[in-house]
């Protein structure tokens, strides 16, 4: 590839970058592809993150699990998430690959080269300080492609370069009872259009969930549902009272 090559850039890069796309943290943070750029077969989801305050743009259901561990309440050390991460300028990538001798993504459509992506880049914090986790997501499946093996040696290079702790993570590595639970409960988190509650009926919240919950078998979550809807309350309203009170 010549070097005129490298240093163009396409239209669509040139306007993702204007935009200010792969750039910022937490809530002003914009991810380099969203939902309405990838075809997603009904995978996609945009989803509001209780961390950063802003929605986040997942394009399949691995990713959505993963996030959802990364946005629960006991992952007190991930402090920033950043989904969609460009590997960014691009001609890094393209010297990476020259290097290695490996074909750089392409937009099928134009055979233009493409910004790489890494599904999740993670701000976590510990006693040594603010570390950056550079995460993959992809079924275990595909691990057998060379294809996919090639641009992952492409990317993890990248990230060498980079000084950062980058890695794959598959469904082996997500635990799917933990998930479910999280996905039950992450409508109740949203509370910006919940229903102010008066004082009687947190006593009737309390009443009802302390009635429910002598029940061991029932999980939180679950008793929080059912009381909202024999006292008609929207989604959420019965658990985010209960954890305020």
């Amino acid at each position: 590839m010549s070097k005129g090559s490298r240093r163009s850039e396409s239209g669509a890069i040139a306007r993702r970058l204007k935009e200010g796309r792969g750039q910022g943290s937490e809530k002003s943070y914009k991810p380099w592809l969203t939902v309405r750029d990838v075809p997603s077969r009904g995978l996609s989801v945009r989803i509001k993150g209780r961390k950063t305050g802003r929605v986040h743009h997942l394009l399949s259901q691995l990713e959505l699990s993963y996030f959802l561990m990364l946005d629960d309440i006991r992952a007190s050390c991930v402090m920033d998430i950043r989904e969609q991460f460009p590997l960014t300028p691009i001609e890094t990538t393209l010297e990476i690959a020259d290097m290695l001798s490996i074909r750089h993504p392409k937009d099928p459509k134009t055979g233009e080269p493409i910004v790489m992506t890494t599904d999740f880049l993670v701000i976590v914090t510990s006693a040594d300080g603010e570390r950056r986790l550079a995460r993959t997501l992809k079924p275990s499946a595909d691990l057998g492609s060379p294809r996919v093996i090639e641009k992952f040696e492409i990317e993890r290079t990248y990230w060498e370069t980079q000084g950062v702790d980058w890695g794959i993570v598959t469904e082996r590595e997500i635990p799917q009872s933990l998930v479910g639970n999280l996905r039950s409960l992450q409508g109740c988190w949203d509370t910006d259009n919940l229903p102010a509650v008066a004082v009687p009926q947190i006593e009737q919240i309390e009443a009802e969930l302390h009635r429910a919950l002598s029940d061991k078998s029932i999980p939180l979550f679950q008793a929080a549902l059912d009381c909202d809807g024999r006292l008609g309350f929207e989604n959420g309203t019965s658990l985010w009272q209960w954890l305020n009170i």
